[in-house]
């Protein structure tokens, strides 16, 4: 018999990791908290909205199970809502699609999210709440640290590390042995080649900060 969990949020985020979780085939969704409580009630993919956040005890008691699985991608809320249903005894999970290829010393955090035609190669370390999206690459001795974003077709070469809260869009490579900082976005299609400070968005080839992220 399949684990019950719970999903977080109901928008486009949630549909892929719907798809990646039934794939898995290793949990069943309970239902669906989702932060605005005017959905209560509603349905999404066919799954019961059952309240806000607030409800949270409530739902835990009602479906007997505290596993719960960040199905949103909003990086300004990722973390604090992560951070508060651990805090109020919550248990994250791991959704990873079984086409994913990781390698066996390859260490992984909780609540992570890795889809379908990713590679994971030996020794990285990848951390909490973190999101590695379809046909990405976390090559050999990465550090990608908790919340971080990664999307669809990004590279990370060797000893690359990538801090915590940060975003890198759709198509990204990061070269060997570089950083990028914390709370930090990288646009599509850039090609960090040399580090990036705290805070900052970067564009380009080679990839430029061009201002602070100031949210």
């Amino acid at each position: 018999m399949k684990e019950k969990i719970v999903l977080i949020g109901s928008g486009q985020h949630a549909r892929v990791v719907l798809y990646n979780l039934q794939e898995q085939n290793k949990y069943d969704v309970a239902c669906i908290i989702d932060g605005n409580e005017g959905k209560k009630g509603e349905k999404f993919e066919g799954y019961l909205i059952e309240g806000g956040y607030d409800d949270a005890e409530r739902i835990k008691e009602k479906y007997n199970t505290n596993k719960f699985f960040i199905a949103f991608g909003d990086m300004k809320h990722r973390k604090e809502v992560f951070d508060l249903f651990v805090e109020k005894g919550w248990e994250p999970v791991n959704i990873i699609h079984p086409n994913a290829i990781i390698s066996k010393n390859a260490q992984i955090g909780k609540g992570v999210l890795i889809e379908c035609g990713c590679l994971i190669t030996p020794n990285p370390m990848i951390g909490n709440n973190v999101v590695v999206n379809t046909g990405s690459q976390v090559n050999h001795d990465n550090l990608v640290e908790d919340h971080a974003y990664i999307a669809s077709g990004v590279v990370l070469s060797g000893g690359v590390k990538i801090q915590e809260n940060t975003l890198l869009d759709d198509g990204v490579i990061v070269t060997l042995g570089r950083k990028v900082g914390k709370n930090c976005i990288v646009g599509a299609g850039a090609v960090v080649t040399k580090d990036i400070d705290d805070n900052s968005i970067a564009y380009g080839v080679p990839a430029k900060a061009v201002r602070k992220n100031d949210n």
